[in-house]
């Protein structure tokens, strides 16, 4: 693991077909939540915050904690995996 690559989201894809399907649906949710529900502005602005980090990570199909642990549900040989080095 590099920690530049980390910094730079510059590391392989890791997120995969289904995964990046939830991940955009519910950080869309995540992100309109708050306002929906007429929380306080604070509240409303950290959730959106969130749900636009949640959905990022879906669009660019890399997650970083995902790169910290090694795992990737991509599929390159069709199952999750853990990359274990």
């Amino acid at each position: 693991m590099e920690i530049i690559k980390l910094a730079t989201l510059s590391f392989e894809r890791n997120v995969g077909g289904v995964d990046k399907i939830l991940r955009l649906l519910t950080g869309g949710a995540i992100a309109g939540a708050g306002w929906y529900f007429s929380l306080p502005t604070s509240a409303a602005t950290a959730m959106s915050v969130l749900g636009a980090a949640w959905f990022a990570t879906g669009v660019l199909s890399k997650c970083s904690i995902y790169y910290l642990f090694g795992y990737s549900t991509c599929p390159i040989s069709g199952e999750p995996s853990s990359k274990k080095s």
